[in-house]
């Protein structure tokens, strides 16, 4: 009887270590991994139409990128240190938009940036 009791000591006692285990490795706080500052969206007109081949360029630089042929964008920042960069979109025919981004609320996709006719 005692050599009975012994062993289901033992095996509560490994059950016990095991579970205990088991939460150390699930409470251990994993770091997020790093995020890209990417900026997304749809360049559309007055009447909600996508626009293909807007431009959006970082205001002050060569960098940027052009809308694809449902009008949606996708620019890495990755090269800027500041803490806000202005993004400037335009088309022909429609006036200028600019849009302050914050880098580190990145990435964001900001919907559908409208852009409303150039007036001459």
């Amino acid at each position: 009887m005692r050599r009975l009791s012994l062993s289901k000591l033992f095996i509560c006692l490994g059950i016990f270590v095991c579970f205990s285990i088991l939460n150390e490795v699930q409470a251990q706080k994993f770091p997020k991994p790093p995020t890209k500052p990417i900026v997304k969206g749809q360049i559309i007109n007055k009447e909600s139409r996508p626009i293909p081949g807007a431009t959006i360029i970082v205001e002050g630089t060569t960098t940027g990128t052009v809308s694809d042929i449902n009008g949606f964008f996708q620019l890495d920042l990755t090269q800027f240190t500041e803490k806000q960069v202005t993004l400037v979109f335009g088309f022909v025919g429609t006036a200028r938009k600019e849009m302050e981004v914050i880098l580190k609320d990145l990435p964001k996709s900001y919907g559908q940036i409208k852009l409303k006719d150039a007036a001459f």
